[in-house]
């Protein structure tokens, strides 16, 4: 029911969005909780269609993409209405994605997100907007067809392609599951496969950014880990080879681009990437008992907080014409509750006690160090330390700097409240973590 309610509003709301965006966004909203109210029921697609299956951890992931969704709406100004209806369909096509349990549905189910994004990314007004929704696309084109070809190998090796039966033995099967995360990583925005991300993050327009890069990333964080799960437990030694290398990479790289970067959309979107490389460790991790938790306490923060400071970025540039350091001047002075929210979500993002971006890295690290990858985890605690420069430079510019001028800007309703529920998020799994390993451990 869930799938069949986001799927229908998807169609109705664009009937609306164009005359009356407030009904529009009512219809998404509703949309939204009715979803979550049948998943809590169980009526979401397991029963209706074969080939899916939902746990504990999946129904709390589909419950934090909702509520993520669901404060984009709110947030969203005349200009982004288009985004509304999109949502709508990434919300049912990534709740099949999560509940697949057939690798053959994984594979289409990943396109079709991938359709989605590019749909997203296309909402162009200039020049810059074009450019990196080219980016994106082309990107993403040359993801997919890695990952068909790595499929289309697979797909000689086994007879079934549900999770529980699938073949991981031999070495085709070996070879196309490498051919098959090399084009995944593209979308993981893992080095070297990253470079499109730092482009594109930062010019697309920021409230479809803050959707590709925290709400799309987090979901294949998640849905990739329960497909692979059985690969990555069955080769520890290639496992912990291939993506202790490409955390180490990718997170040391990303954080050192950041520290040189003037323009902040391009920081967030180094400090993106520099997060794909901590969220690889419960992959490295996968024969511990805490990786499951690992990776969905890290979808989790990250949902949250990403989004959450696109969506700000969104509101501070079209009302502030904010897009380098320097604009940041003394911004607390000019926009006080932006500010407010922006410096909580950065210090989430650097990894505070009390704020969700701690326990994630703490259980994802834990993952690593239970399995005796505390070198990786070490490494991982260095570049954390690092990226607070970068974090710490901005919140100094918005706080100890005078500004350039004073044109002042209120937050509008709807921005507060989406920002004051990505926000709860935040802190409620920055102290509470029952939830999670609740869900995750046995």
């Amino acid at each position: 029911m869930s799938f069949i309610i986001l799927i229908a509003a998807g169609l109705l709301v664009p009937v609306f969005y164009r005359n009356n965006i407030i009904i529009a966004k009512l219809i998404a909203i509703s949309a939204f909780i009715l979803s979550m109210f049948f998943i809590y029921q169980g009526q979401s697609l397991v029963g209706l269609f074969p080939g899916f299956a939902v746990d504990s951890a999946t129904k709390l992931m589909e419950y934090v993409l909702l509520v993520t969704l669901a404060a984009v709406t709110f947030s969203l100004t005349g200009f982004e209405r288009p985004l509304i209806a999109q949502m709508l369909f990434l919300a049912g096509a990534s709740i099949a994605f999560l509940e697949s349990a057939n690798f053959f549905l994984f594979i289409v189910l990943f396109e079709v997100i991938a359709i989605i994004s590019y749909i997203l990314v296309a909402n162009i007004r200039n020049f810059y907007n074009a450019e990196g929704a080219i980016k994106a696309f082309i990107a993403g084109a040359v993801a997919s067809g890695v990952i068909l070809l790595g499929f289309a190998l697979y797909s000689f090796t086994t007879t079934s392609f549900a999770y529980i039966d699938m073949n991981v033995h031999g070495k085709f099967t070996l070879i196309a599951v490498a051919i098959m995360l090399a084009g995944i990583f593209y979308k993981l925005t893992v080095v070297p496969m990253h470079g499109w991300a730092a482009d594109a993050y930062s010019q697309v327009n920021h409230a479809a950014a803050g959707i590709l890069s925290g709400v799309i990333k987090s979901v294949v964080l998640f849905a990739t880990f329960k497909a692979f799960y059985k690969f990555l437990i069955t080769y520890p030694f290639a496992t912990v080879l291939i993506f202790a290398f490409f955390a180490i990479i990718t997170m040391t790289l990303a954080n050192f681009m950041a520290l040189w970067q003037k323009r902040i959309s391009k920081i967030l979107a180094y400090s993106s990437i520099a997060h794909s490389g901590y969220a690889l460790i419960p992959f490295a991790a996968a024969t511990s008992i805490y990786s499951y938790s690992g990776i969905l306490y890290y979808a989790i923060a990250y949902i949250f907080m990403q989004t959450s400071v696109f969506l700000i970025l969104n509101d501070l540039r079209r009302e502030l014409g904010v897009k380098y350091l320097e604009d940041l001047k003394g911004l607390y002075k000019k926009a006080p509750i932006h500010s407010l929210f922006f410096t909580i979500q950065l210090f989430s993002l650097a990894g505070i006690p009390l704020l969700a971006g701690f326990l994630a890295k703490a259980v994802a690290f834990y993952a690593g160090v239970d399995v005796g990858l505390w070198w990786v985890v070490l490494i991982a605690l260095l570049n954390s330390a690092l990226a607070v420069a970068y974090y710490v430079w901005i919140i100094k510019h918005i706080y100890m700097d005078e500004p350039n001028n004073f044109e002042t800007i209120s937050i509008s309703t709807g921005s507060l409240i989406g920002q004051l529920i990505l926000l709860a998020g935040t802190i409620y799994f920055g102290i509470i973590g029952a939830d999670v390993f609740n869900a995750t451990l046995p």
